[in-house]
């Protein structure tokens, strides 16, 4: 949000400070984050000196927030980060914006939790949460996705977190927020053992980040999918990706991505053995991590694990992470996850240092307690896998086998990397498959349980990618997609989950496409497994095919891969992946039936806003014969249109008939009167607003143009609208979305613009009232009503509509037109044209006496003498009505705005729109 005009003082400082930020925005629209972090840094740093008012506290709020999450994209800034988000912060309570006090809550616990100030931190987040959940909408709850998920992240509540990180993921995607969300996200699934989840996200994210050109992102995600493949044993993948990452990371100057791939790297050599190795590599993360600002901070357990072996082995310790003082530290803070994780190291170090085995249980007991809230399968099946051992050691071989049971299952089918070779013996397991996996029917159950509990919607693309998620996480694969065939030769991919549309042509998908369309044609499901050369690291290795029918015929393949886990889909036979197809064939078509109906009874029952109906036009003049032939011709159209016109021609029931007889009939038509409405209102009448955006604002508002999605937005009196909000209407006008004031999410609306004006827009462009662009957007189809004054033959007929309406209205059924009645209505000016008509006649039907009608009407609109407001003993309502057409015929018309009437009047612009009103002449 730009300010457009600034205080006296500060006005030519504050330009140069948008035209730097808009220097930034195209150096992150580039990819070129250093400068954008320099840049921003330069134009917070000259603006902290500046006095407080509101455009100042505005732009440096949002500075500030932009600022943050390069500081935490690159690793670096964070001491003069914590200075500006102070200063945003009494910025935000000066101007009383809450929303994004919260963000800047948010950003401090971040920001103090990764600087080992976690007591602020908790605080921070605390508060930055608590009023998210008060202001309570969409808007504000996706921009504070990602710093909540941190929030739950941190205290180790992992599937919490998980709900918070998929939302920001997904605003990632959009290009909107939660720039680190697939990162935070893909490290959820990591530690709920989602393996295969983890590096699907990884790795499609990271293509993302790679074509929107943000290279930090994409190195940072490189990093972390080594970690992930060090932790399931792909050592030679991992390898190629961390030591790649590390490269990518010391060119860009990112030293996030650095610290991670570092840790990596340590893990990796921990992993084969290589302690000395491991410690060289942990000490130098630390030690830079700590010069960053990342004071003793991880999150992942292989740390904590990594400090314990060089314990064990009796290596020195890091500097400043003693074993005894890491666990020590980890057992005050809130994070369940490591301190379940300390609290059985501890007991495995109290058992060698011959601690009584009853105390080493407990320590173990509690740690089982702890993960299993965290909900980590690997680090609670070495807890388990340690209370078996300890188990075997006291003699209690029953209790050994339970909890060595229990581990195996909790490892689902990752029980061959992590389950101990001396305790295979425990299992009574073969073919490291869990017993109850072995029923075809069970599998087949629960494919079908889990497609039956999908929560439906409305929209069939939305149902298709909910289903792609749900079979991809139920069959254990990275990506996958629903391939459809319209004419049997050439698929179509209609809903995906880390799988690009670009894919299909990459010559690396060849195998995966001859596999479709052979599982389409014959209409039977296919598994596929690959000997991959070992050093094209990332091509996919097993594959499955399932085809759909549509009313008995095949239309359509659900396709799944993995890249790095060759072994999955092995455990499926024939006859599970007829039943799937069968039952996946059973569902499509529901779901297809489904939309039909929804669209059907949607077009039916879909209300329209507003009652007139532009067909009560009453006309019988040639010039309104051919008017509305045109109108009628631009209808079927979809393009813009401006009528043109006097105050009172009724152009709002031109615009209704366009509208009615328009292909959006039957969505809604919305009405905006901008004179109506005070002017600090009028952006979020239109735009809408929301909770919290301003003061006053107690809730949500839906703005008048997304009200009008698919239908129809007649602005009346769009000279009126405020300069400063003309531009906000031409964007939504160009690309169809809208922001609304004080959120940041893009709404799309799909409407048809009519607008409509008494002034001469073009006068107004050139005196710098009305934007020239927007001027030319509106005019491509201008039609312009005649005055009543040149429609001499619809004068009596529109006279004689009103009779009839307010004599029935007001009970006095005999009162008709005299002949001088008419010839006065006839020889009339009309200055207010058919208001001034329908005004003039009630008040006729309410003074007549007698059956007699009294018509008071000023016979020489246009003289000019001052005696002539008085020579016909006028009412008070009629002077007035001819002293402001006065000064509107003066000032040509304008109402608002410097050198308008309402200023020559000494009046606001709405009060005088409302007297106008109230006179007839609106």
């Amino acid at each position: 949000m730009k300010p457009d005009k600034f205080p006296l003082g500060i006005e030519s400082e504050t330009n140069e400070t948008i035209s730097n930020d808009s220097i930034v925005k195209r150096h992150l629209d580039s990819g070129a984050y250093t400068l954008s972090f320099q840049q921003l840094d330069k134009i917070l740093s000259s603006m902290v000196t500046n006095p407080p008012s509101k455009d100042r506290d505005v732009l440096f709020i949002s500075i500030s927030l932009e600022f943050a999450g390069i500081c935490f994209a690159l690793g670096k800034g964070f001491q003069q980060l914590n200075a500006y988000l102070q200063d945003a912060l009494q910025a935000s309570d000066r101007i009383g914006d809450r929303r994004s006090r919260a963000m800047i809550n948010l950003h401090l616990g971040r920001l103090f939790y990764f600087s080992e100030q976690r007591d602020k931190a908790m605080e921070a987040f605390s508060a930055g949460k608590t009023e998210v959940d008060a202001l309570g909408d969409d808007d504000i709850s996706l921009q504070a996705s990602e710093l909540i998920g941190l929030f739950y992240f941190i205290q180790g509540h992992f599937k919490e977190a998980e709900v918070y990180f998929e939302q920001a993921t997904r605003s990632f995607e959009l290009g909107q927020y939660g720039h680190s969300g697939p990162m935070w996200l893909s490290y959820c699934y990591i530690f709920l053992g989602h393996f295969n989840r983890a590096i699907g996200t990884l790795d499609y994210y990271r293509r993302v980040a790679q074509e929107n050109g943000n290279k930090p992102l994409a190195t940072t995600l490189r990093a972390v999918l080594g970690i992930c493949l060090v932790k399931i044993k792909k050592l030679k993948e991992a390898t190629f990706h961390l030591s790649g990452a590390l490269q990518e990371a010391i060119q860009q100057k990112n030293d996030f991505a650095v610290y991670f791939a570092r840790g990596g790297l340590a893990f990796h050599h921990m992993t084969e053995g290589r302690l000395a190795d491991a410690r060289e590599w942990m000490n130098t993360a630390m030690t830079s991590g700590a010069k960053l600002g990342l004071v003793k901070q991880y999150a992942s357990p292989f740390v904590l694990e990594i400090i314990y072996e060089f314990h064990r082995h009796g290596l020195a310790p890091i500097p400043d992470f003693s074993f005894e003082s890491e666990v020590e530290r980890i057992c005050q803070e809130p994070n369940i996850h490591l301190i379940g994780v300390a609290l059985r190291l501890k007991a495995m170090d109290g058992l060698i240092q011959g601690e009584e085995l009853g105390i080493v249980r407990s320590k173990l007991q509690q740690s089982e307690k702890y993960l299993v809230i965290s909900g980590d399968p690997v680090q609670l099946a070495k807890t388990r896998i340690e209370i078996a051992r300890l188990s075997i050691k006291q003699g209690s071989q029953p209790q050994a086998r339970h909890m060595a049971q229990k581990a195996w299952k909790g490892l689902a089918g990752y029980g061959d990397i992590f389950f101990p070779d001396d305790l295979q013996h425990l299992l009574g397991v073969e073919n490291g498959r869990d017993p109850d996996l072995k029923e075809p029917e069970t599998m087949l159950q629960r494919f079908t349980e889990m497609i039956d509990e999908l929560v439906l919607s409305n929209d069939l693309n939305e149902l298709l990618t909910h289903t792609v998620k749900a079979t991809n996480r139920f069959l254990g694969a990275e990506r996958g997609g629903v391939f459809w065939f319209e004419d049997k030769k050439t698929p179509r991919l209609i809903a995906a989950h880390n799988l690009f549309e670009s894919d299909i042509n990459n010559k690396t998908f060849r195998s995966s496409l001859e596999l479709i369309f052979k599982a389409f044609h014959d209409n039977t499901p296919l598994i596929k497994h690959c000997k991959v050369v070992e050093t094209l690291v990332g091509r996919t290795k097993a594959m499955l095919a399932v085809p759909f029918e549509v009313k008995g015929t095949a239309k359509g393949i659900l396709y799944h891969d993995n890249a790095y886990i060759d072994d999955c889909f092995s455990y499926f036979n024939k006859n599970e992946l007829a039943g799937m197809a069968s039952y996946l064939s059973k569902y499509v078509n529901h779901l297809l039936n489904l939309t039909r109906r929804i669209e059907e009874k949607t077009s039916k029952n879909y209300t329209r806003l507003g009652e007139i109906s532009g067909e009560n036009i009453i006309y019988q003049s040639l010039i309104m014969k051919k008017k509305l032939k045109q109108v009628d011709k631009i209808a079927g159209t979809d393009s813009t249109v401006l009528i043109l016109g006097e105050t009172g021609v009724g152009k709002e029931l031109i615009a209704r008939r366009i509208h009615e007889r328009s292909l959006r009939k039957d969505y809604p038509l919305v009405v905006v009167d901008p004179t109506s409405i005070p002017e600090t209102l009028i952006e979020s009448e239109l735009f809408g607003h929301e909770k919290g955006a301003f003061t006053g604002a107690d809730k949500q508002r839906t703005g008048r143009v997304e009200l009008a999605h698919k239908g129809t937005l007649f602005i009346d009196e769009v000279g009126e609208i405020p300069l400063s909000i003309q531009v906000k209407l031409l964007r939504a006008l160009q690309e169809k979305t809208i922001v609304r004031l004080g959120g940041s999410t893009t709404i799309h609306s799909d409407f048809r613009l009519i607008a409509a004006t008494n002034r001469d827009l073009q006068k107004e462009v050139a005196k710098g009232n009305f934007r020239e662009d927007l001027f030319y957007r509106l005019n491509v189809i201008p039609i312009e009503i005649p005055p009543l004054r040149k429609r001499g033959e619809d004068i009596l007929l529109i006279a004689e509509y009103f009779l009839k309406k307010f004599r029935m209205k007001y009970n006095f059924p005999t009162i008709e037109f005299t002949p001088e009645n008419k010839v006065m209505l006839i020889e009339y000016n009309w200055p207010g044209n058919i208001r001034e008509l329908n005004n003039i006649i009630e008040r006729a039907v309410l003074l007549s006496e007698e059956d007699q009608l009294e018509i008071e009407l000023k016979t020489k609109n246009n003289s000019s003498h001052p005696d002539d407001f008085f020579r016909d003993r006028p009412s008070l309502d009629e002077m007035q009505r001819r002293y402001i057409g006065t000064v509107l015929e003066e000032c040509n018309g304008q109402i608002g705005g410097p050198g308008g009437a309402a200023e020559r009047l000494g009046m606001k612009r709405t009060s005088l729109y409302a007297r106008m009103r109230t006179l007839g002449m609106r």
